[in-house]
């Protein structure tokens, strides 16, 4: 009987074993099958929505200083990033022709004004005969009253007296005509003075010179290009946004200005302006899109601090914006290839439930390129699959590794 018993305790003891053995096989094979991924906790903090994009350095003004006068500039000095002051000399125009024309007017005003008194001692010559033929005319017509006198004579005395008369309106029409010359050439010289002046061009404001498009002496029409001029204190930032992103966009919005140009840490700015018109583009792509451009304004401190790293910014340099166009504090957040669109064309994700891949919808608010906003759906400490492959199905077992 005592034997008989152990043999059927070691019996009930390999059975066991056996079964532990198949099962521990099972769980090992269906550990082997899982199919490993990567997770992500959802946790809560500060989501920002965005707006990036490649952006420039630009002026709000650049001043074109351009030829004032034909003629022939002499060469320039200035040269590209030279610093300019308001009035300050930039470019000397050839005034050989100018002084002569000077001289001419002057010599010219003078010679009038002699004319006109030569014109004005005429008239007053005039005016005498004038009255002495008058004179003449009335003793005349006298004298025929009392018959002392022909009719021929007093005929004579009034034909004197008219021709008299008609030369002194010739006069005076004559002295009308050379006063008028006379104040047209006073103006000459004015004229003169201010071309002469013209042919030293100034800068119109502080700054620096940003382009010298002529640099050797040469013959100009009045408008071609001399200097480009601009103030580089005013620098701001304008990036060109599609147009279905810029709507987001308003004047005052935080930016992050960033990139190579920058260095490693990003500077602040503003939206100053988002222009009201927007241009096609062709992308390198070949695909037309609209844009438009947003100023920006870098914040005074930030870019003095840039400064004082030995970071000076020029024009049309090249950085990376951040707008900044919503914000939420301490909300639920998952990793942005955690979350993907469902056959009703809303966003699901997959939560790890108990080893298995449970398909789940939710609602998201503020997205950016790395997190979104988590609405309804999850809850904080909840594991996502992040960028889960396109075979993974709901109640697939998966293996996790924590992110």
């Amino acid at each position: 009987m005592k034997k008989n018993g152990s043999s059927l305790f070691r019996l009930r003891y390999l059975i066991i074993l056996l079964v532990l053995a198949v099962v521990g096989y099972g769980f090992y094979v269906d550990a082997r099958r899982a199919l490993p991924i990567q997770t992500a906790r959802v946790t809560q903090g500060d989501i920002r929505a965005y707006v990036e994009e490649r952006a420039r350095t630009s002026l709000p003004h650049i001043y074109h200083v351009t030829m004032p006068l034909p003629g022939r500039v002499m060469p320039i000095q200035v040269r590209e990033g030279d610093r300019v002051k308001a009035g300050q000399v930039v470019a000397t125009l050839e005034d050989i022709d100018w002084q002569e024309a000077m001289t001419s007017a002057e010599e010219m005003l003078v010679a009038m004004k002699n004319l006109v008194e030569v014109a004005a001692a005429e008239i007053k010559a005039n005016q005498a005969r004038l009255d002495y033929a008058q004179w003449v005319r009335e003793a005349n017509q006298k004298a025929q009253e009392a018959d002392a006198i022909n009719e021929q004579e007093v005929r004579r005395s009034q034909w004197q007296y008219l021709d008299a008369a008609v030369k002194s309106e010739e006069k005076h029409a004559n002295l009308q005509v050379i006063n008028a010359f006379y104040a047209i050439t006073k103006l000459l010289p004015g004229i003169v003075a201010r071309n002469l002046a013209r042919t030293q061009v100034t800068s119109p404001v502080d700054g620096v010179i940003l382009k010298r498009h002529v640099w050797n002496e040469k013959t100009m029409m009045p408008g071609s290009s001399l200097l480009d001029i601009g103030n580089l204190d005013e620098l701001e930032v304008t990036a060109d946004i599609l147009t279905e992103q810029a709507v987001a966009i308003k004047a005052g919005d935080a930016v992050e200005i960033f990139g190579e140009a920058i260095g490693d840490e990003p500077i602040r700015g503003v939206v100053r302006r988002v222009r009201p018109e927007a241009f096609t583009q062709v992308s390198s792509l070949g695909v037309e899109q609209q844009r438009v451009p947003v100023e920006i304004a870098f914040d005074p401190q930030d870019l003095a601090r840039l400064h004082d790293q030995g970071r000076s910014l020029g024009l049309h340099y090249r950085v990376r914006v951040r707008v900044i166009t919503d914000q939420q504090n301490q909300t639920l957040m998952v990793p942005r290839t955690s979350l993907f669109r469902g056959q009703d064309n809303q966003w699901e994700t997959f939560k790890m439930v108990a080893g298995r891949a449970q398909r789940t919808m939710v609602i998201v608010g503020l997205m950016n390129d790395y997190h979104a906003e988590v609405l309804s759906g999850l809850q904080d400490g909840d594991q996502v699959i992040v960028a889960p492959e396109s075979s993974l199905t709901d109640g697939t077992r998966v293996v996790a590794s924590q992110s």
